[in-house]
């Protein structure tokens, strides 16, 4: 962008002879000042130096995505093993407020530029649709369900997610108008509870978790990055991720303090449903995002800071997350899950290594090539030409 230069001053009378030019004023030509001729090329300006990604940030979305393939795997084999139920509760209370702060926090775009908005129909409706359909056909295929049509408006398993963050980007202009933006969406989750709408589990989710995008789109960056600060956090998160196991083996157990119903944890049912009041609800919910928060922040210290063979694979988490959900449920409509073998330690340790195996392999290149067509399809034709207004 050219520059405005400042006008020339007026001379002034006082000034001494030889003090030197006076600022912005322009000397007459000479031997030493001449002009250099108007055809001559101006020198060409440096290119901005392209933007690297953080490292950090990749490593904290591949263990996240490896969690949710892991927590789809142990949702099936948790009834038949108290340990495996401790290690699904103690997934389950931060890996998806984790995931939804992330979300939130590289969507702070979508608070400064309306061109933001044009990548959701592309990047997360079209790819909805397809996978809905997909998710159906698996209940007609194996399950010998009926198709009807009425249902592809239902989010099927893990497609609430993205019916979710369309509605997070959505609202993000308005947080930033806001002088607590994470209090109101507290206090918003909390009322929420018991809103008539929580008999749709997609919405019950958007607004229960909707203080931890609120978080991520608000929060300093200096302070996103304050866990990985200092060498010691990273072993202080690791003793408390691993301290909560047996606390959550006690707490799913329910002989020291009443078991809580795992509802609370997924965000997915009302107050009214879990046949709470609202005063219990909300204390249940509050209970819940304080948890969230202490994992959460326990989390984002343990992971690896610099780069590993993994930090690429934290680039295509949508894949993973879109594909495991195809195989999981193949297997379990199929009822594989049902062999006796998975109600042993060897087939609860296999699923588990199974489950990590699958995590990594969808994140590989090889797949990204052969599925970009469903996950990252072509739809930015179906948009206007953009104008650039913001």
């Amino acid at each position: 962008m050219t520059e405005i230069l400042p006008q020339p001053r007026p001379s002034d009378p006082g000034r001494r002879p030889d003090a030197g030019p006076v600022p912005g004023a322009r000397l007459a030509p000479g031997p030493e000042t001449a002009r250099p001729p108007e055809t001559a090329p101006a020198p060409p300006e440096s290119a901005p130096a392209p933007r690297r990604r953080d490292a950090y940030f990749d490593n904290v979305k591949f263990f996240l995505i490896l969690l949710v393939v892991l927590g789809h795997v142990w949702e099936v084999l948790r009834k038949g093993s108290h340990a495996v139920d401790a290690a699904y509760t103690v997934v389950y209370l931060f890996h998806m407020p984790v995931f939804v702060f992330v979300s939130g926090y590289f969507a702070r775009g979508f608070m400064r530029s309306t061109d933001k908005f044009r990548a959701i129909f592309p990047t997360l409706v079209v790819p909805y649709v397809i996978f809905v359909v997909l998710y159906r056909l698996q209940l007609v295929l194996i399950r010998g369900n009926e198709f009807r049509l009425h249902e592809l408006f239902r989010p099927q398993f893990l497609m609430w997610f993205l019916v979710a963050l369309v509605l997070w980007r959505l609202s993000a202009p308005l947080w930033g108008h806001l002088r607590h933006p994470v209090a109101v969406s507290v206090a918003l989750s909390l009322v929420a509870g018991s809103w008539s709408f929580n008999s749709d589990a997609t919405l019950c989710r958007a607004a229960g978790l909707l203080p931890f995008f609120v978080l991520g789109l608000t929060i300093r960056p200096e302070l996103a990055l304050a866990p990985r600060s200092r060498g010691w956090t990273r072993w202080a998160g690791i003793a408390a991720l691993l301290a909560a196991l047996p606390a959550a083996y006690v707490w799913e157990r329910g002989t020291v303090v009443p078991r809580i119903a795992h509802g609370v944890l997924l965000w997915n049912r009302g107050y009214e449903h879990m046949h709470f009041s609202a005063f219990e609800g909300m204390a249940y919910r509050l209970l819940a995002l304080a948890l969230a928060v202490a994992l959460g922040t326990a989390f984002l210290a343990a992971v690896p800071r610099g780069r590993a063979w993994y930090t690429a694979l934290g680039t295509r988490t949508m894949y993973v997350y879109l594909l495991h959900g195809l195989v999981v449920k193949t297997l379990d409509y199929g009822g594989v899950f049902d062999a006796h073998f998975f109600d042993t330690p060897a087939g609860v340790v296999a699923a588990t290594l199974g489950a990590l195996a699958l995590g990594v392999l969808l994140g590989t290149a090889p797949v990204q090539r052969l599925t970009h067509w469903a996950v990252e399809p072509k739809g930015r034709w179906l948009l206007k030409p953009s104008h650039g207004r913001t």
